[in-house]
């Protein structure tokens, strides 16, 4: 199912179920990851693509989200104008050892340039002094105060969703 809600920057594919029964599909073989386990082996495939581009492959995405052969894909609303891209970013996600069944299907669909990146790796982009939140203050313009509070928000926000790595992940809303 393709949720786009206004207010968020991305546009997900997820199955109904998720939607309708709160199903987690941060899973491997049916079985939810724990923190450690999602930070261990959870990651993506990196498609980029005009917006145009990316919603035509969201909607050949959907029916294997569905079937939960994927997992779940999200992707940019528009560009992110303070990481001066030209392409809008598509997250195709699944854990390590679907990850090649997961490309299968890609490839099947036309995809052809290959980028895989763990989750882990996305989150410590994300923390003080990483690349894409560093890249996104910049962007911003924020004065040294407003950036700050932004990285201290960012270090406690991970810090408490990681707290207990036996705890079961489920997922980061956006």
């Amino acid at each position: 199912m393709i949720v786009d809600r206004p207010e968020s920057h991305f546009i997900f594919v997820v199955p109904l179920d998720h939607i309708e029964y709160r199903y987690n599909y941060i899973t491997l073989r049916g079985e939810p990851l724990t923190n450690k386990q999602y930070l261990e082996h959870w990651g993506k495939w990196l498609v980029f693509g005009l917006r145009e581009e990316v919603e035509e492959l969201a909607r050949k995405l959907d029916p294997y989200v569905e079937e939960k052969k994927i997992p779940a894909v999200k992707y940019d609303r528009k560009l992110i104008t303070e990481f001066q891209l030209n392409r809008c970013v598509m997250c195709v996600y699944c854990h390590d050892e679907t990850k090649d069944e997961v490309w299968e299907i890609l490839s099947a669909l036309g995809v052809r340039d290959k980028a895989w990146m763990y989750e882990r790796e996305t989150l410590e982009k994300w923390l003080p002094g990483g690349v894409n939140l560093e890249k996104w203050i910049q962007g911003r313009g924020l004065d040294h105060e407003h950036a700050e509070r932004v990285r201290a928000d960012a270090r406690a926000k991970f810090k408490k969703m990681f707290a207990d790595e036996n705890e079961i992940f489920t997922g980061v809303y956006q």
